[in-house]
């Protein structure tokens, strides 16, 4: 599945003209959060989505124009009882939206979104800043983006002023910390300037350690909700691509020193479901002593206990062992392994969003 940020490389490397639709700002329980975009082209295809319905239907029809006109501009939504009942939606508040054209001629533009690629596939992180207007009229395209690494260095412009990113530069730590867009306003002389901040962050990993029948269920569901997906065993016949074709990654390795090779870091969500518990021992020791976010085990109460008393036993501390999930995945009455995959994913989802 391809992100938008892919998108937006191709369309700029071919010269494709296109809109970028972003939520810059959201109250109540409208569906997606500050910083949920799509992309438009020209020929009326599309990548991403900012929450589907009337709304979503209305930003497309406008980022046609958009592109026609190559004039950025904003739509406010308030969704309301009355229209939320006409579409059977239990979604209301407001949300506003910046829909920017995407210039071709620009190569800053061009570097900065493949420059937001190689951080999500390859680890690192910076800021993005979009400038959404000055003193109420909205902005978008060329000199209104920067993206700002935590030692200062930037890519792009914000309205060709060297102080608007200097402005910017003490905001990134905290961004990057809390892992949430928001709106940040600047006042420059008389101008009020509002900008949108994004972290730009490795994308969230899910370590599927051991290939048997709930991983190959997991793997597939994992990609289709936005996570990358690495899986290991140590059995070829088991870790191959016949049996996983949608993994990022297959590794075929012993488990004992396994998460040290791979580089495990807070964005990682690590699923033990290896084919026994002595492996899962191995694997749950060498996972207690990484930043992983998210650390989940299969097995009955008596295996957990087990695998957990021997863990004690060699030394590990029980405040520890409360990092783990386990029995993996929310309590959903799951048996099958299909069913078990989809608790797994319900589990890591509500992990995911509690940092957002």
């Amino acid at each position: 599945m391809i992100s938008v940020e892919e998108e937006i490389v191709r369309v700029l490397s071919q010269n494709v003209p296109a809109a970028l639709a972003t939520v810059v700002y959201r109250a109540g329980s409208a569906p997606r959060g500050v910083g949920a975009r799509i992309l438009l082209k020209a020929d009326g295809s599309f990548v991403g989505t900012i929450g589907g319905g009337s709304v979503e239907a209305e930003v497309l029809r406008e980022a046609k124009q958009v592109v026609e006109a190559g004039e950025a501009r904003s739509l406010r939504f308030e969704l309301t009882a009355k229209n939320l009942a006409e579409e059977g939606s239990i979604c209301g508040g407001n949300v506003t939206i910046l829909v920017e054209p995407l210039p071709t001629d620009t190569p800053d533009l061009l570097e900065i979104y493949q420059t937001i690629v190689r951080i999500r596939k390859r680890g690192g992180n910076s800021l993005l800043a979009t400038i959404v207007s000055v003193d109420g009229t909205y902005s978008g395209g060329e000199k209104s983006k920067a993206l700002i690494d935590q030692s200062g260095r930037s890519i792009g412009s914000l309205l060709d002023d060297e102080r608007l990113i200097q402005r910017v530069l003490p905001e990134i730590d905290r961004v990057l910390g809390e892992n949430r867009a928001e709106m940040f306003t600047l006042q420059r002389g008389d101008e009020r300037i509002e900008v949108l901040l994004e972290p730009i962050t490795s994308d969230s990993t899910v370590f599927v350690l051991g290939c048997g029948h709930i991983s190959t269920c997991l793997a597939p569901l994992a990609k289709t909700v936005g996570f990358k997906v690495v899986v290991a065993d140590d059995r070829h016949d088991f870790a191959n691509r016949e049996r996983f074709p949608d993994a990022d990654e297959v590794v075929v390795d012993a488990f004992e020193g396994l998460l040290e090779k791979v580089g495990i870091d807070e964005n990682s969500y690590l699923v033990i479901v290896t084919r026994g518990h002595l492996y899962d021992r191995i694997v749950l020791e060498q996972a207690l002593q990484t930043p992983a976010r998210y650390i989940g085990m299969i097995g009955s109460q008596r295996k957990i206990r087990m695998v957990y008393d021997n863990l004690v036993e060699k030394g590990i501390s029980k405040d520890l062992l409360r990092r783990v999930n386990a029995p993996i995945g929310l309590d959903i009455g799951a048996e099958t392994p299909e069913e078990i995959a989809v608790s797994i994913i319900a589990e890591m989802i509500q992990v995911r969003a509690r940092e957002k």
